[in-house]
């Protein structure tokens, strides 16, 4: 089965690279992805992931911090992420968080690297999850709807800044 989502070709279900974009954070691309292993840290705690880091964030309180922090898995964070106490600014500020985020991860040569080398493509978190604010979903329920792609975004934004050190 073929299907043509806005600028994406979608064969038996994969997803396949339009020119100058990458639309899926997997494979070779699994480094965009905030699941992707990345020790960054608070200046207290050290989180295994970007989405443990973001998710502990979301909370004011020091023993679901702790929890999410230490989760055994990215999903089972994002888990725990979604059933946490926001704190009262959360919709303020998550953007700022993912963004600090992200800096720390690209910090990694390694990563630094990775991200530059993947020169002036467009970056979108595609996916089938229904997340419309961080990516840009692709299943038949979301067809008419274009994602804002903030994940993407962030992540553009920080590697011109990373060319221009």
């Amino acid at each position: 089965m073929v299907i043509c989502i806005g600028k994406s070709l979608i064969i038996g279900g994969l997803f396949i690279k339009e020119k100058n974009m990458i639309n899926s954070f997997e494979n070779e691309n699994e480094f965009l992805s905030n699941f992707y292993p990345s020790l960054i840290s608070d200046g207290t705690t050290i989180f295994p992931t970007v989405e443990h880091y973001f998710q502990a964030s979301k909370t004011s309180s020091l023993t679901e911090y702790a929890a999410i922090a230490a989760a055994p898995s990215p999903g089972k964070a994002k888990r725990l992420g979604r059933k946490c106490s926001l704190r009262l600014d959360w919709e303020e500020v998550k953007d700022k968080v993912m963004y600090e985020a992200l800096q720390k991860k690209f910090s990694i040569p390694e990563l630094k690297e990775k991200l530059l080398n993947t020169g002036n493509e467009e970056l979108e978190e595609g996916n089938w999850w229904h997340d419309n604010y961080w990516g840009n979903c692709h299943c038949i329920r979301c067809n008419n709807i274009q994602g804002k792609n903030m994940l993407g975004k962030i992540l553009m934004k920080l590697r011109e800044e990373l060319r221009e050190e």
